[in-house]
Formats: structure tokens, C-alpha cells, sequence
């Protein structure tokens, strides 16, 4: 507890005493204004603007002639100088990217200031001299320009070197289908943070996918940060992602567009049904517009408030093939002469095969008649018996919507605030993320995200400014089911009568020639719903002192994980036949219709889990210029990383220390004498952690790194750098959240080898066995160093080429072992005998 009272006081102090945090997708722009002898010029004038925003910063050289404007959003700018004595310098047109640090070096001419120099469409230099961090930009003409199968932007991120897809999508989805496992320079593919306008994106509970995907046509452009960033970024371990949305302009712009596609030129699938082509269609439409905020007398000259507003429509249908054998319609009244002589034990005498003049059909039992509409009906022949032909075309539904305002309140402060709000609405063909091998049970996903930033910059003076941003965000997920789930009165079997959502039981099927693999269909956990609300509070602190660039700032999150326990396939019972156990008929599907089961297995109650955790990371950076060839970047973050913990003190976990040998035993019958929760204990119980471990909240991430320019014309560059960066981990990684449904809350025991229904919930022990979990007692968070070197070059037509060695190594990274594990051992050394 004493952890997160640490936090939460740092918390309130970065919101209480900063006024405005660097939003980490802004950038700067800096440089050194020189006379024609190369002699510094301190105090001259440097204006910076753009005046389609309205944005007009000013500042004034240093001693050693530096100048640097931070925390501007990407695009382009103008850069006005003037000195007593000297002429007037004008760069026009200087394009800044997302949080780039751009470098425009000025040298003024002798002569009177009302003599201008100007100079058209001024490139920033394409070497990076004073920043060793590796990163690429993917800009806005490539984003709108290039084919995007799905028209995801994320497909985008591999336009970086050093980016793989790991996504195994070929069109890449957006919604919660939507897929961001991406691996930069080899990390892990969940340890990469996805942030839009300074805000987070993250669905914390997998870091897997995005709340939202913003439309291709909002995104001004985006930056990857693949190695060595500076300290100002962190969270994760790996690789950052930083999207900037556009805005409106003193200007009205807009576009409108149209995608489609259909099944018009689709081939078939090997397995469709030749006689009808699955229904395929994609429709995509989408506006932007934005400008500025024009009222009766107000910003009449177009300098003060500016609007962006998008909205994108998508209307698709996805064909899913099922093809598998299923019984034939007399199997399913209960005659199996079909299959004679393969089933050859009882009920049912096949000694007079192939005649079976005395056949007697299998009785189906009353909870199996409620089963069967969930097994479709024969429509085709696979390898000589019957089967299921299908294309199931289901529809998905989303729509987003984007609103950005900029305001100047003043020369010196600006404010931004944008909404997203995605609605995702899809029909899953089958049962989601459960037992599903027909679509006679499909479930209705429902799933909004929303993210909204506000932002704060003020200039406090001409060599210091100050940020702060503000986000939330958040996806909400709510599953239900389509088709034949409900349970008819009258049936109760099952281990608990928990009435859990009036759904029948799940069942496998398992061996036969008849029936291939199998087959199995389960209305499961479902309704379900979960919620990840995620807010996060940064604040940034710039300041020019003499050669160093020097930032401050803190960053804050306060993560919610809202969800029911699901994804086990027993929470309203789940039934298994298998004709090779010890009450089968010889015929797994006779087998179901009669109750000669296996195994039944069920959970005897669904909760809903509350978890939650805190970060806060102070940081500071110093981008020191040594001299006009080298630049040292030098930095550090604290990683202060509150453990999760579950809000209602419903997350057990199991520890070895806690367990006490002898004082449970087992019978044979399966019931247990004695503490059957022995070694389980509760996180947040007396003299136990809220999150079962033990805080670690001191986690130093260095940075380091140098930019070398050994000619100092900017065309040519070294660097290297070596980080430590921390991994927060997410929801699913050894802690509370991972520990959803586990007794003695949640119960899930099983029952083999049954006679009949009836026998079901008979003569068992209701509480094994037991699915236990455990985690760490103490919190060892994951670290990743990263180090590179690189060799940049300046060639002809503005190509740069670089030359990297990238390098990293992951410590402490969480994985998954089995406890009771039984490792290989000579013969000699093995206690039991064969067959035990």
C-alpha cells in the first residue's frame, strides 16, 4: 500500500505545480546563428511560425548563439532572424516531421536589417546530427498513397528497417479484430507502445491491439522509434509509435473517398461448394474536412481557432468455409445400421450385418434432442460419409468519428483537443474464442473505443517552455450469442445448478472414423463484457541553458482492467465423448445422444474482475552540443511501476510457502480430507500484498548516446547509443489480472466416465481438481537494453543511406512454466514402476 501512496502523491504534484508535458509526438526545431566569420551572434531575434496555423513563436539566441523552439506539431514552417547590424534572414516553407528535431543553422550577411535574405523551401538537414536515437517517419503521401489492403495504418510500420509483421494477417482489420503484433529490432511484439497526439491507444490487457485505428485519410504522419530514444519515452521495452492527426489550416480542405471490393473476380476456395460463390463485399466510404473557426465576429482573420473533423463508414461481409462430416439424419434419430459394422458394441446387436433386420435404435436422451440443433444437418459427402458444406458470410459494421480543435489563446499558449470515437459492431461466424466448429451458435460483437487528448503549451519565456497533455482511452467489449443456446426447462444437469445464463451445456466429440477429427460446439462464457479505461497525465519542461537542450518531465498513468471471467469451456457445463474410453459405445456421437460421457467439466460461478494499477515515470534529458561536430545525448527515467491488484480482493494465488504437507489428502473416490485449498492464498489478505507481490518501485533506465558530424557540413554522421528500458507488462503477464477465475472463488472440477446424464454431479468431489495459478511474490519488472552504431550518409537527388548494427537483450521476461512439470531422470533414479 505504501507503493501506491508514493505514486499517487507524485501524481498529484506533476498535476498540481506543472502548469502545462511535451506531447512526445511534437518536435523542435534548433540551430545556431552565426556571422559570416563563423563568430556566434547572442540576442538576435528568432521568430518562428506558421502561418496556416497561426503559431508565431519567438525567441532570442544565447550567449553561444543557439536558439530552440520546442513542442511544435509536424509541418511546415517559416523562420524569420534579425540582428542589429545584419541583414534580415527569412527560410521559407521548412518541413518538420513528428517529433523530429529538425536543425536549421543560420548565418546572417552584414548589411541593414531592412534588407532581406530569403531563402525558398529550406530542407532540414536529412543526416540527423544531434540526435543518436534510430527512428523513420512514414508521412502523410505515404500513408494516403500507398495500397492498403484493410486500410489499416499500422500495416505501415514495416516501411521502417528494422519492423516485421507478426500479425499474421494479410489484410490487416481494424476494430478489436484489429492485430498491432509487430516486432522492432527482434523485441517482443507486446512490449511496443502505440500512442496518438501524446495520448495512449493501448488495450492494456494484451497490448496486442488498439482502441482505436484512426482513419488513413485524419493521419498527418507517424514516427517509429526503433532504438536508443531518449529518456522522454518509456513504458515499454521495445518500440515506440507516435501518430499525429492533422488539423485545420486558415484554409477550408477536404477530401471524400470510395473503396470497394466484391466477389465479381474471386476465385474459389478448394473448399467451397462449386455451385455458389461465398458472398464477399467491402464498402468504405469516408469524408475529411477542416479549416478555420469562422463565427460573426469572431477570428475574422483566420488566426485563432481551427477545426479538423473526419468520418469513415465500413460495411463489409467476410465468407467463412466450413466443411466437416457430420452424422447422417438417420445417425441423428438414433439408427446407426448406416455404419454397421464399425459400431459393434450396445446398445445396439450388429451381428447381422449388413441386414440387421433386429436393429434397435439408440434412445436420445432429452438433453442430447436439445443439443442437436447445434450439429447442422448433412448436406454433401466427404470422403465417403456425410458432411456439412457451407459459406457463411457474416457482417461487420464500423464507423469512426475524429473532431480536433486547435486554439491560440495567445502568441505564447495553444491548446488542442481531439476526440475518437470508433463504433465496431461484427457477427462472428461461430462461437468467439470458445469451441466452435459450425455456425449454427454465432455471437454479436460489440466493441466501441474511444481516445480523447487534451493539450496545453504555454512559452514562459523566450527560453523556456512548458506542455502539458491530458488523454483517456478506453474500448468497451460486449459479447452475446446468436442461435440454439438456450437451455429448454426441465433440463438441470450439471455439477452446479448456477442457472448460468439459462445456456446449455458445451460437447466435444472426439475419435471415429465417421466424424473425422471431431467436432464440438459451446455456448461457453458468454454474455461477457470487459472495459479497459486508461488515463494518463504528462508534463514537459524545455530549457535552453548555453549548448544543452535540456527537458523535465513526468509521466502518469492510472490503468483500469474491468472484465468477467470467461474463455473456459465450462461455465454452463461442457460434455466430451470419446469412443476409446471405458463407457463408450464404440461410437463417440452414440455416445451423446445416450450420455455415456467421458468427461463433463464445469466452473460453478462467472465473476467480474476490477483490476488496476499505477505508473509514474519522471525523466530528464540533455541534449548537450559539445561542439558544432558532436552532440551528446544524455538522459534518465525512473520507471516507478505500481503492481496490479484487483479492486474486490477476488485474485488467489498459490504459494509454495503457504502450503502445509499433510494437511490434505486425498481419497480414492476423489474427495479430499482435510484443507483442500491448501497453499492458496489471497492477494491483498492478511499479511498478503494487494497484488500478492511485493512492490519494485526503483527502476533506473539510463540513456546515452552521441551524434558526430566529422566534417561539419551536415552531410555525413556517426552515432551510437546504449539504453536501459522498462516493461510495465500487460494485464495477462503474472499478475492479478492473470489470475482471474481461480479458486477457491472459482471452481472448476471434473467428472469422468458417467453412465447417463443422470450420473452427472453423482458421487463426485465437487472441488477437484483444481486449477491453481501463481505468480511471483515479488515484483521483477522486465528490462530490455538496447545499443546501436550507425553510419549516415548524404548522397545525391537528398538520399540518405545509413548503416546500422543494432543490438538488444531482454532480462527478467516473463514466461509461462508449469509447476508440476516432471523433468526427465535416468531409469535408476525414477520412482514408479511401468504403467503407474
Amino acid at each position: 500500500m505504501k507503493s501506491h501512496r508514493v505514486l499517487l502523491l507524485i501524481a498529484l504534484l506533476v498535476v498540481t505545480f506543472c502548469g502545462a508535458a511535451w506531447a512526445q509526438n511534437n518536435g523542435s526545431i534548433t540551430g545556431t546563428v552565426k556571422d559570416p566569420t563563423g563568430a556566434a551572434i547572442a540576442g538576435a531575434s528568432v521568430v518562428v511560425t506558421s502561418p496556416e496555423r497561426g503559431i508565431n513563436r519567438q525567441t532570442t539566441t544565447n550567449s553561444t548563439g543557439d536558439y530552440n523552439e520546442s513542442a511544435l506539431p509536424e509541418g511546415s514552417y517559416d523562420i524569420i532572424v534579425t540582428a542589429a547590424g545584419f541583414k534580415k534572414y527569412q527560410a521559407k516553407g521548412v518541413k518538420l516531421d513528428v517529433a523530429q528535431k529538425a536543425r536549421v543553422d543560420v548565418a546572417l550577411e552584414v548589411g541593414a536589417t531592412t534588407t532581406e535574405v530569403i531563402v525558398e523551401g529550406e530542407n532540414v538537414a536529412q543526416v540527423e546530427t544531434q540526435s543518436s536515437e534510430l527512428a523513420g517517419t512514414v508521412t502523410g503521401t505515404q500513408i494516403s498513397q500507398l495500397s492498403l489492403n484493410g486500410r489499416n495504418f499500422t500495416q505501415l510500420v514495416t516501411l521502417v528497417p528494422g519492423v516485421s509483421n507478426q500479425t499474421g494477417q494479410d489484410e490487416g482489420t481494424v476494430g478489436v479484430y484489429g492485430n498491432v503484433a509487430y516486432s522492432i529490432n527482434g523485441g517482443r511484439t507486446e512490449y511496443n507502445n502505440w500512442e496518438i497526439d501524446g495520448g495512449d491507444n493501448m488495450d492494456n490487457g494484451s497490448n496486442s491491439t488498439l482502441n482505436v485505428y484512426p482513419n488513413v485519410d485524419a493521419i498527418a504522419e507517424f514516427k517509429v522509434l526503433t532504438s536508443n530514444y531518449g529518456a522522454q519515452y518509456g513504458r515499454n521495452a521495445s518500440g515506440t509509435i507516435e501518430v499525429e492527426t492533422k488539423s485545420g489550416t486558415n484554409k477550408i480542405h477536404g477530401t471524400v473517398d470510395y473503396f470497394g471490393r466484391n466477389d465479381a473476380l474471386n476465385a474459389f476456395n478448394y473448399f467451397d461448394d462449386p455451385a455458389q460463390k461465398p458472398s464477399y463485399k467491402k464498402h468504405d466510404w469516408g469524408y475529411t474536412i477542416g479549416g478555420p473557426v469562422v463565427l460573426p465576429g469572431y477570428n475574422k482573420d483566420r488566426k485563432k481557432t481551427f477545426f479538423f473533423w473526419s468520418e469513415e463508414w465500413r460495411r463489409e461481409r467476410n465468407p467463412t468455409t466450413f466443411l466437416h462430416n457430420v452424422p447422417s439424419d438417420a445417425e441423428r434419430a438414433g439408427n446407426f445400421s448406416d455404419l454397421c459394422p464399425d459400431l459393434v458394441s450396445g446398445p445396439t446387436d450388429f451381428s447381422n450385418c449388413p441386414d440387421v433386420p433386429d436393429f434397435t435404435a439408440v434412445p436420445i436422451d432429452p438433453l442430447a434432442a436439445a443439443l442437436l440443433p447445434m450439429i447442422p444437418q448433412a448436406n454433401t459427402v466427404n470422403a465417403g460419409y456425410p458432411a456439412y458444406r457451407a459459406s457463411v458470410s457474416t457482417p461487420t459494421q464500423w464507423r469512426e468519428e475524429l473532431i480536433k480543435v486547435d486554439h491560440n489563446v495567445s502568441d505564447k499558449m495553444r491548446a488542442t483537443f481531439r476526440l475518437i470515437h470508433d463504433s465496431w459492431n461484427t457477427v462472428t461466424p461461430t462461437t468467439l474464442w470458445s469451441t466452435g466448429d459450425f455456425p449454427t451458435l454465432q455471437t454479436n460483437f460489440l466493441g466501441p473505443g474511444v481516445s480523447v487528448v487534451a493539450r496545453l503549451t504555454a512559452n514562459v519565456s523566450p527560453t523556456l517552455l512548458n506542455e502539458f497533455v491530458f488523454s483517456y482511452t478506453t474500448d468497451h467489449i460486449t459479447l452475446s450469442n446468436s442461435g440454439p443456446w438456450q437451455r429448454p426447462s426441465g433440463i438441470t444437469v450439471g455439477l452446479f445448478q448456477n442457472g448460468f445464463g439459462g445456456k446449455l451445456p458445451g460437447f466435444q466429440i472426439t475419435g471415429g472414423t465417421p466424424y473425422g477429427d471431431g467436432f464440438g460446439m459451446d455456448p461457453s462464457y458468454i454474455p461477457w463484457k470487459n472495459s479497459n479505461p486508461t488515463y494518463t497525465f504528462r508534463d514537459n519542461l524545455s530549457k535552453i541553458v548555453g549548448k544543452h537542450s535540456l527537458t523535465l518531465g513526468v509521466y502518469a498513468a492510472i490503468g483500469q482492467k474491468n472484465e468477467m471471467d470467461g474463455f473456459e469451456p465450462s461455465n454452463n457445463g461442457f460434455i466430451t465423448t470419446d469412443n476409446t474410453s471405458d463407457v463408450t459405445t464404440g461410437n463417440s456421437f452414440a455416445d451423446l445422444l445416450l450420455g455415456q460421457v467421458s468427461q463433463f467439466q464445469q466452473e460453478n460461478k462467472q465473476l467480474k474482475y476490477y483490476n488496476r494499477y499505477k505508473i509514474v515515470e519522471p525523466y530528464a534529458q540533455d541534449d548537450w552540443r559539445i561542439t558544432d561536430r558532436l552532440t551528446l545525448n544524455l538522459g534518465l527515467r525512473l520507471s516507478l511501476f505500481g503492481t496490479y491488484r484487483e479492486k474486490y480482493k477476488q485474485a488467489f494465488s498459490f504459494e509454495q510457502s503457504h502450503y502445509v504437507p499433510g494437511n490434505t489428502t486425498l481419497n480414492p473416490d476423489g474427495t479430499v480430507n482435510g484443507d483442500p485449498f491448501n497453499g492458496i492464498i489471497q492477494c491483498g489478505g492478511s499479511g498478503i500484498p494487494i497484488g500478492c507481490m511485493t512492490g519494485h518501485l526503483f527502476n533506473p533506465a539510463p540513456r546515452i548516446g552521441f551524434a558526430w558530424d566529422p566534417k561539419g557540413d551536415g552531410k555525413m554522421a556517426i552515432r551510437g547509443g546504449y539504453g536501459i528500458f522498462y516493461e510495465h507488462t500487460n494485464g495477462n503477464e503474472g499478475n492479478t489480472e492473470s489470475l482471474e477465475g481461480t479458486p477457491p472463488l472459482v471452481l472448476n472440477p471434473v467428472q469422468n466416465l458417467m453412465n447417463g446424464y443422470a450420473e452427472v454431479g453423482a458421487n463426485v468431489g465437487a472441488q477437484l481438481p483444481l486449477a491453481v495459478k501463481s505468480i511471483p511474490t515479488k515484483a521483477i519488472w522486465p528490462y530490455v537494453q538496447q545499443w546501436h552504431f550507425d553510419i549516415q550518409r548524404e548522397l545525391p537527388s537528398n538520399v540518405v543511406a545509413t548503416f546500422s548494427y543494432v543490438g538488444s537483450k531482454g532480462t527478467h521476461l516473463t514466461l509461462i512454466r508449469n509447476l508440476n512439470q516432471l523433468f526427465p531422470v535416468p531409469s535408476s533414479q525414477n520412482p514408479y514402476a511401468p504403467g503407474q
